[in-house]
Formats: structure tokens, C-alpha cells, sequence
């Protein structure tokens, strides 16, 4: 993508920016509450109840392409100075709740599928156990990342790419790529690969 390709415009007088391939789609719903607040959407994502709600200053969201047929239906919570992004090809089952803390980055890469009440939380102070000297607010999912079902990913996870989440009620920490994993905790059980059928055939 290209600067090219997008209309970039100014929304209000605070600074706070949507670009896009065309207008906005009337099914998505985006409230800036300060300023200087950038939100980036592919032309070619098929926007369903989408609801992005940027609650500070100076954050961004960046929303990649999406194949003809396919849906993305996200709520969002961009926290003071937060990043989310979203890369090509994304999909999810029903909405994908995304909350985040000042500053956090919460990345989900190419290809990945998000399944039924999946939400992500970017905030160490959610954790359990002691309280960590440094907070780590960050969630990275990589690429070509199935999560099935029922999945609550908290702050510090890292789930490498490929890798496929079966009956995992919660993550938040580092998983492996390529391999299913199962249980609570989470835990690597065998290589794996996947692809859109297999989705087809889940359903």
C-alpha cells in the first residue's frame, strides 16, 4: 500500500485523521475522544460492526486488506498513545474485542482467524500473581494464526505463526509456532498446518 491509494483526511479540528480508499463504510462507528489519533483502513476490508473507540492522544489503528466475501468485525478500545494492528487477510467468526492500556501495541499478522468470544486485553495489571517490576502490555499474534474459540489473550503473549489454539481459555505468554496447543495452561502438542477449509470444515 501506498500513500496513493488512500484519502487522507482531517475529521475535527483536534488533529484526528481516517484514511481510506473512498468513504468510510456506514457500518463501522469511530469516536475520537482527543487528539492527533490516526485510523488507517484498507478500501478492500468489508467492514461489519465495527465500533473504534479512541479514548487518548496520538494513536493509531491500521486495518489491512480483506479477500471479497470475507468479514472483519472488530471492537476496539485504543488507549493514550496505543497501536493496533491488523494486518491483510484477517477474519473473524463474531466480534473481536480488543481493550488496550496507554501505550500498549497489539499486533495480529497476515491470514490469521479469530474464532468465537475471542477478546484480546492489553493490560498487565489484569494479570495474576505478583505484580511485575515492568508491565508488559504488548500482544503479539503472528502470522496465520488460528484461535478457535473461547480465548482470552492478555498482555505479554507472543503466539508464533501458524500456530492453532484449541480449548485454550488464556493466554499470556509465548507460544510456539506451528503447533497446536491445548489447554489451560497453554500447552504445544504437535506440529500442525492449516488452511481455509479447515475453517469451512470447523464451522
Amino acid at each position: 500500500m501506498t500513500s496513493s491509494d488512500f484519502r487522507t483526511r482531517p475529521l475535527d479540528e483536534r488533529g484526528n485523521i481516517v484514511a481510506q480508499d473512498g468513504t468510510l463504510d456506514q457500518r463501522a462507528h469511530v469516536a475520537f475522544a482527543g487528539r492527533n489519533n490516526r485510523l488507517v483502513i484498507d478500501g478492500q476490508v468489508r467492514l461489519d460492526k465495527v465500533t473504534i473507540r479512541f479514548r487518548g492522544d496520538n494513536a493509531q489503528v491500521t486495518i489491512g486488506a480483506l479477500a471479497p466475501g470475507e468479514r472483519l468485525s472488530l471492537d476496539l478500545s485504543v488507549a493514550d498513545g496505543a497501536k493496533i494492528e491488523i494486518g491483510a487477510n484477517v477474519t473473524t467468526e463474531k466480534v473481536l474485542t480488543v481493550a488496550t492500556t496507554d501505550g500498549a501495541h497489539v499486533r495480529i499478522g497476515a491470514g490469521s482467524h479469530l474464532g468465537n468470544n475471542v477478546s484480546i486485553v492489553a493490560d498487565d495489571s489484569r494479570r495474576l500473581g505478583p505484580r511485575q517490576d515492568e508491565r508488559r502490555n504488548d500482544v503479539t499474534i503472528g502470522a496465520n494464526v488460528w484461535i478457535m474459540r473461547a480465548t482470552e489473550v492478555r498482555a505479554g503473549a507472543n503466539i508464533g505463526d501458524g500456530a492453532v489454539l484449541e480449548m485454550v481459555p488464556l493466554v499470556d505468554d509465548e507460544l510456539p509456532a506451528g503447533m497446536l496447543v491445548r489447554g489451560l495452561p497453554a500447552t504445544a502438542v504437535r506440529p500442525v498446518t492449516w488452511d481455509p477449509e479447515s475453517l469451512t470444515a470447523s464451522r
